[in-house]
């Protein structure tokens, strides 16, 4: 049998997986500083209060709604303010099962296989997978770090970089993993950009909650900017509660009047044909908010304490923590690796530490490694003196 789809070849082959299955299936200990599963990082869920809450939705009756309940979306439309952003209409807002799927009705809704999206690198592997599903192709257009270690937008590559075939441009808003927030000269670029081309931006801004304590700047919503462009701008429980597990996101359509409201026309035909967000998530969802406040602060005294442990350590010369400036992430700098697959698997082998090499975020150079601020404070501790102790030996 003849399969359309291809798998990537980074899955096809991918030796330091083998070896993570390999070692848990052996029992050997993992420290574990690529874990971004809330529910697998020792938090204190309000389990009582969220059956309750899905219980009651669960008697809801089925009324099919292709944007989302009703409800539903004015809970979207209040999340906004009572994170300190700005109000949203929920009457501009779709209701779907995941950002990922939101991004699979954006593509349908903005052109015909054979197209392709800009969005940015590094950043996690997601979005060039999502487009080929869909018949398109991702375009990359840099984000670079300056002598800091802050990491800021190449205009000039992105403007260089939209061709005839470009239908969309994507920001990760904060990014993942650089943490880079797209504020001030840069928000406005891309509005700018976007309205001078003809092109809708896509904001994907599911790590919006998360910026780091004491940053001069605040990661503000596109769903708040009245843009001259077509924006949609992407959020869901996943990050913002902590709750993947109950799988609903959602999409904003903003911008000139005319042009949303063809969107939103075109796009509540599209959702019509799915309907994939389950009832009674959506009837509780005003009380997940509220059991999702409780989540995320823990998650953010989690992402704080790991990184001042981390930036905290005494590095070997030749390893060093960037700053962050929001997001589940950090990066460390270290010397360039001829094979980083093969340090990945050194320091599993000799140190049991399982961290994320550049590569796998498409990173233009070597010499980066990516560790996520999620993991239980005392495994995260032994994990990043592992790497302190041993990079210097395998590099």
């Amino acid at each position: 049998m003849q399969f359309s789809t291809r798998v990537p070849a980074a899955l096809e082959d991918n030796a330091l997986a083998r070896a993570v299955a390999a070692r848990r299936a052996a029992k050997k200990t993992i420290y574990d500083l690529t874990l971004t599963n809330p529910t697998q990082a020792g938090l204190d869920y309000p389990t009582a209060e969220i059956a309750a809450a899905l219980a009651e939705g669960a008697a809801a009756p089925y009324s099919p709604e292709p944007l989302g309940l009703l409800s539903a979306r004015k809970a979207v439309a209040a999340y906004y303010p009572g994170c300190g952003l700005d109000a949203v209409d929920w009457t501009c807002l779709h209701l779907t099962a995941s950002t990922s799927e939101a991004y699979s009705l954006l593509f349908k809704l903005l052109g015909e296989p054979g197209v392709e999206i800009l969005a940015p690198r590094p950043s996690y592997p997601l979005i060039e997978h999502l487009a080929a599903l869909d018949g398109w192709s991702a375009r990359p257009y840099p984000l670079v770090p300056d002598h800091t270690g802050v990491w800021h937008l190449d205009q000039a590559a992105l403007v260089a970089a939209i061709t005839p075939a470009t239908r969309a441009i994507a920001v990760i808003h904060p990014h993942n993993p650089t943490g880079w927030i797209a504020n001030g000269a840069d928000t406005h670029f891309l509005l700018d950009t976007c309205a001078r081309h003809g092109l809708p931006l896509i904001a994907d801004e599911v790590f919006l909650d998360y910026p780091a304590v004491g940053n001069k700047t605040c990661a503000e919503s596109f769903a708040s900017h009245k843009s001259s462009a077509l924006t949609f701008t992407l959020g869901g429980l996943s990050k913002s509660c902590g709750l993947p597990q109950l799988k609903l996101a959602w999409i904003h359509t903003g911008g000139p009047a005319e042009l949303v409201a063809e969107a939103q026309a075109r796009l509540d035909f599209i959702a019509d044909a799915y309907l994939s967000a389950n009832t009674p998530v959506q009837a509780a969802l005003p009380k997940l908010f509220e059991c999702g406040k409780k989540i995320r602060g823990q998650i953010q005294r989690r992402l704080e304490e790991n990184y001042a442990v981390l930036a905290g350590l005494t590095w070997p010369k030749g390893l060093a923590v960037m700053p962050r400036e929001a997001g589940w992430s950090a990066l460390l700098r270290r010397p360039a690796a001829p094979d980083e697959e093969k340090l990945a698997l050194k320091l599993l082998e000799r140190a049991g530490v399982l961290a994320h090499p550049g590569y796998f975020f498409d990173f233009p150079e070597s010499g980066w490694h990516v560790i996520s601020l999620l993991p239980e404070p005392k495994e995260f501790r032994v994990g990043v003196e592992g790497l302190r102790e041993w990079l210097p030996k395998l590099v």
